[in-house]
């Protein structure tokens, strides 16, 4: 049987089965990433189904219970079929804006002067790591404090970082474009 296929069925029973008091929904919906994840059939567990059965909430229940009541599994895992195919369409764009912004980011970084391979690094840190200490990047890019304390300045004067302690010592710092990419993945 296609792994798709059995992860449909596995999401049907597991939701019937109603195993918890509270949470079942959100527990089965994460139960098909992270299925397809340790199937191998997704290296990371990306596909977030929740959003298409939010919007298509009715449906999704009409259709379990046309499986109760009828047995009808085909239509449900066509369904089923239907929500993966547009969580990865939904997934894909989302990357595509992301690695946009990153670009644009990256733009600004190469056309300073003061940049470097380090900066370069760092804007990739910072997409993974948004709040940091500049400690944080001396460990990360395995450069001094010194090294990171100019890395630092030159991305607050980009206006990349902002800093959120007003402290002269044991600063934090927070990405700037953080807000554009929560964005892009709250839509």
């Amino acid at each position: 049987m296609p792994l798709l296929v059995k992860c449909a069925l596995i999401h049907y029973q597991f939701e019937t089965i109603h195993p918890f008091l509270d949470g079942n929904g959100r527990v089965g919906r994460l139960l098909v990433d992270l299925f397809l994840h340790w199937k191998g059939l997704l290296s990371k567990p990306l596909l977030y189904m929740s959003l298409f059965f939010k919007h298509n909430r009715q449906e999704y229940f009409d259709r379990f219970m046309m499986v109760r009541h009828k047995g009808d599994y085909e239509q449900w895992v066509q369904f089923f079929l239907k929500a993966v195919i547009w969580s990865a369409e939904h997934a894909i764009e989302k990357i595509k804006q992301i690695l946009l912004l990153q670009e644009n980011l990256r733009q600004r970084v190469i056309e300073k002067k003061g940049a470097s391979l380090r900066s370069i690094q760092l804007l990739d840190v910072l997409f993974m790591s948004p709040l940091i200490n500049i400690n944080d990047i001396a460990t990360k890019l395995e450069i001094s404090f010194q090294v990171a304390s100019g890395q630092v300045k030159l991305f607050l004067k980009l206006g990349i970082l902002e800093e959120l302690t007003g402290q002269k010592r044991s600063r934090r710092f927070a990405f700037a474009p953080f807000a554009p990419y929560l964005r892009i993945i709250e839509k």
